[in-house]
């Protein structure tokens, strides 16, 4: 079996968490983020696979805290729902609920793209706004529409895409009838759920392992060209 290239392999992976890791501390204070999971493969399905690294990641779908910001435009989900963004790219999916109305009177989110309706783009006159716990939005006494709150079966496979905004990925979308309703908490918003000084151990436990693995390839190759030469000199 070749060592050189079972570090080398063990190394990429240890890149691609590195990778993951430096993406969790960069958003621990963005609101809504989900922690990424780089994916792991055990050695012997990587020996069945040619001890090929299949990248890619996972992500912790588990709510973070609730944090009160006292805003009646700042709202969290208690449940595992998501609001639908709208983007030039598709649909796109978030935790994050600070609301606001763009210029053209549309709900929109903290990325300004609209935050969807469950008829479409909620459109609002000058003004403010509220919003109930089942999520219908409220202005001058009347229901001026209602958030648009998506479930999926296997969240974990959501896609991130940046922004604590994901898309759909290998997760199926839910059907109403499995869900659970979600409750919408006006005046909070949803922390991250990353917890900073576990990734920070991670980190540290990351490079030595990748440190560890680029002595051993060194090593190894010292070990191979002496033999080498020593061969060649008979």
């Amino acid at each position: 079996m070749d060592v050189t290239k079972i570090a080398a392999e063990g190394m990429q992976q240890d890149l691609l968490r590195m990778q993951s890791i430096s993406q969790n501390i960069a958003n621990v204070l963005t609101p809504g983020y989900k922690r990424q999971i780089a994916a792991q493969q055990g050695f012997s399905v990587q020996v069945e696979k040619g001890l090929a690294v299949q990248p890619g990641s996972t992500i912790d779908a588990r709510a973070g805290t609730m944090r009160f910001t006292g805003l009646q435009t700042d709202v969290a989900v208690e449940g595992e729902a998501f609001f639908e963004v709208a983007t030039p790219d598709g649909p796109r999916y978030t935790r994050q609920g600070a609301l606001r109305v763009d210029a053209g009177g549309r709900l929109v989110g903290a990325n300004n793209f609209p935050i969807m309706g469950s008829s479409g783009d909620i459109v609002l006159a000058g003004g403010p706004f509220t919003v109930d716990s089942s999520g219908q939005v409220f202005q001058d006494g009347r229901v001026a529409g209602q958030l648009k709150l998506v479930y999926f079966r296997e969240a974990q496979r959501l896609e991130p895409v940046g922004s604590g905004m994901y898309a759909q990925g290998g997760a199926s979308l839910e059907t109403a009838a499995a869900t659970v309703a979600a409750r919408v908490r006006s005046g909070y918003l949803e922390n991250s759920n990353v917890d900073n000084a576990r990734e920070m151990v991670s980190l540290t436990e990351t490079v030595r392992h990748f440190e560890a693995l680029h002595r051993i390839s060194q090593g190894y190759d010292e070990v191979l060209g002496s033999a080498i030469r020593k061969l060649g000199e008979f």
